[in-house]
């Protein structure tokens, strides 16, 4: 099972997109803070949803104005699956019946609502239950106001009591002042009768209730189904949006891999994991306040470790960070920001990275790091994973770090895993199934940025060569070692002679 931290979810752009998204419903409102990718045993579900929205996108335009209607109908609605849970076991007050009967109305105009759209649009499992008899039990006069009372209609005793207390009312207007009191006793009797009665009718409808509670918890769980969905089309209009494609579901896993099986093809063959051009709607939006845009990414990954190397300020743990948001977002029954995707049914994701290390329990950034290997190795062994990891060992001395990331990188090439690994290590990316590099500065006109950087002043240095860092990525060859921009940079922002000189030594 995916499940994912505040801290990941922010990492990598996700919540970025979940703090856009504004569900009408206190059901869509939680569906959105407990979003969660689809499990193995929701498969069926996640197809679904899928073919659902891609439904709503095609009819949007002709039904605006019914999903608009919708949204304002579960604006009205609240939450009563506490006065539901109430319900099966006590007696419910007015306060609460009266939650009962608006929610019973909104569900009715919405069930109306969605009935015309699921015709319009042939979407599945999103049908209301009708609810009008339940309905009838707290509106018997059927005026569908908004509003609670205990109706003389629900008992004849109830209509008497009260004729005779409106009764007495109007002889007490008229009483001489030595009758009243005895006028006010009569009415209190009537009250405390009036007062029985009512507490009888309460449990009757509570207990009449009961038959409907079940329906009523599924279309609440409609409506958040629903709401979600409507907030789903509204996340395709952040970036461009296409609905991926699973080339592998999760089912029956495979045979064990041995030691041999890195270079074995029969695990490979049955993974397609491809993304044209691919973008970060969250990424996108912070370079555009700076006047930049967001380069989109392909890549195409399968069977074993993949390795991405760049150089400094390159865009590595970006391409990383915006392959997993795009896989989450599929997994999660989002349309994904790409020309085209097409990606396994992972049944669980594992990520490594700088924002996740622990030092809330007093480790190193490298014990942080090697506990979480740990986890990670354990879930490989009995899960079809999606494996990343960015700046992997990073915090200990080159050397030992380098070999322990080409350790993890064949050792992940001998499992029915898919890994993307992001590193600045030399050496590790030929022990990969495959490499790429982020294109980098390897394009750049050097004197053209020396002259920009010249006019801007060193202090905007920095942005500058950003401006010309092309952040794509390509597929490399036979090269295991990382990109040598790091010099170049130094030498655009004009670091000294004498370090250069002993740099190129």
């Amino acid at each position: 099972m995916i499940q994912l931290t505040y801290e990941q979810k922010n990492s990598i752009g996700l919540q970025y997109i979940l703090d856009r998204l504004n569900p009408s419903s206190p059901y869509g409102q939680e569906r959105v803070r407990r979003l969660t990718p689809y499990t193995v045993e929701e498969q069926d579900l996640l197809m679904e949803e899928l073919s659902n929205l891609e439904k709503l996108i095609n009819k949007k335009d002709d039904l605006k104005q019914e999903i608009n209607h919708l949204r304002r109908i579960f604006m009205q609605m609240k939450d009563v699956r506490p006065t539901i849970k109430k319900a099966r076991e006590m007696c419910l007050n007015d306060i609460e019946l009266f939650e009962m009967k608006n929610f019973l109305i909104y569900s009715e105009q919405a069930r109306s609502e969605a009935n015309y759209v699921n015709g319009q649009t042939k979407m599945t499992g999103l049908d209301y239950m009708d609810l009008e008899e339940a309905l009838d039990i707290l509106d018997p006069d059927g005026r569908r106001i908004p509003s609670f009372y205990i109706y003389e209609a629900y008992s004849e005793k109830l209509d008497d009591i009260r004729k005779r207390k409106r009764e007495l009312e109007k002889s007490m207007e008229i009483a001489a002042e030595d009758t009243k009191k005895e006028y006010q006793n009569l009415r209190h009797q009537v009250v405390l009768e009036e007062e029985e009665e009512e507490q009888i009718i309460r449990e009757q409808l509570t207990k009449r209730l009961q038959p409907y509670l079940d329906a009523m918890l599924y279309n609440a769980n409609v409506t958040g189904r629903m709401d979600l969905l409507l907030e789903k089309l509204t996340a395709t209009y952040f970036g461009k949006a296409v609905k991926p494609v699973f080339s592998q579901m999760a089912g029956v896993r495979k045979d064990p891999v041995h030691k041999d099986a890195e270079n074995d093809s029969n695990h490979a063959a049955d993974i397609s994991f491809k993304l044209e051009n691919v973008t970060n709607p969250w990424v996108a939006s912070v370079l555009k306040e700076r006047g930049l845009e967001f380069t989109p990414l392909s890549i195409e990954l399968t069977q074993g470790a993949t390795v991405i190397t760049g150089a400094n300020m390159g865009g590595k743990s970006i391409s990383l960070k915006t392959i997993v948001l795009n896989v989450l977002l599929a997994m999660c029954g989002f349309y994904v920001y790409a020309d085209y995707a097409e990606i396994p049914f992972f049944e669980n994701i594992q990520m490594i990275s700088e924002e996740l290390q622990s030092v809330q329990r007093g480790l190193s950034s490298f014990g942080a790091e090697i506990i979480q290997m740990k986890d990670v190795i354990e879930n490989v062994e009995k899960e079809f994973c999606f494996v990343v990891l960015d700046e992997f060992s990073r915090g200990t001395n080159p050397h030992e770090g380098a070999a322990l990331v080409r350790a993890v990188t064949k050792y992940l090439n001998s499992r029915h895993v898919v890994a993307l690994l992001v590193t600045h290590f030399d050496h590790v990316a030929e022990y990969g199934k495959a490499h790429y590099q982020v294109v980098g500065l390897k394009d750049m006109d050097e004197s053209q940025v020396q002259h920009e950087i010249r006019t801007a002043g060193t202090e905007k240095g920095v942005s500058v060569i950003a401006s010309h860092m092309n952040y794509g990525l390509y597929r490399v060859e036979n090269e295991g070692n990382c990109p040598r921009d790091a010099f170049r940079i130094c030498r655009l922002l004009g670091l000294q002679d004498d370090v250069m000189d002993l740099l190129e030594e």
